[in-house]
């Protein structure tokens, strides 16, 4: 996504001096920009609408039924973004707790309207390791969705990988690929701990 706009965005969550508030603001500017991409590669239908007028416009419309999901906390804010750029949508969400030792992910909340047969767009802030994302796809399939998209502000070729080893025809959306991990999962350059950054330093 190469775009001046976006790159201003990237850059000031990148920033350690960055306030939470702005931090946040970026974000979902970020999940906005990533929403008007996924929405270039949905399925559109025409319609017609007369003016005031009296004259008569065609505009090629979404034709999907999505449902925005997302996993907590880190991922709340890009996903306010893309609830913006696909105002529309249901929503659902996922807690899962990544263990700084291992690098597995726990999940221990669920919430989710009825996904059968629906497009997902599955936002989360970082996608590092991929493990969070995939046990999330992993849950979602069990619900027997049309398409499961995932969109992250910043992903690391290892958890795409990992995402395409699961299934090779998920969709990543990323705003930004960096290309490292350091030992404890956290993705290089970066941005530090997105949800503390967000939120306050967890304990």
């Amino acid at each position: 996504m190469n775009n001046p706009l976006l790159e201003e965005l990237l850059y000031t969550v990148r920033d350690p001096t960055t306030t939470a508030p702005i931090f946040r603001f970026a974000l979902e500017r970020i999940g906005e920009h990533l929403g008007f991409e996924i929405a270039k590669d949905l399925v559109t239908q025409e319609q017609r609408i007369t003016t005031s007028l009296g004259q008569t416009a065609t505009h090629s419309l979404l034709k999907e039924e999505l449902t925005l999901v997302t996993v907590l906390r880190a991922g709340i804010p890009l996903y306010n973004g893309l609830l913006k750029a696909f105002p529309k949508a249901e929503s659902g969400f996922v807690g899962a707790m990544r263990n700084e030792e291992t690098l597995n992910a726990t999940i221990s909340y669920i919430a989710l309207p009825d996904i059968k047969n629906k497009i997902i767009i599955l936002a989360d802030t970082m996608i590092a390791t991929g493990g969070s994302i995939v046990d999330t796809i992993k849950l979602l399939d069990m619900h027997a969705p049309k398409k499961i998209i995932v969109a992250g502000a910043f992903v690391a070729p290892e958890g795409v990988a990992k995402i395409k080893e699961y299934d090779k025809n998920i969709r990543v959306y990323a705003a930004q690929i960096d290309c490292l991990l350091n030992e404890k999962g956290y993705i290089l350059p970066g941005l530090g701990d997105a949800g503390d950054r967000c939120y306050g330093r967890k304990v």
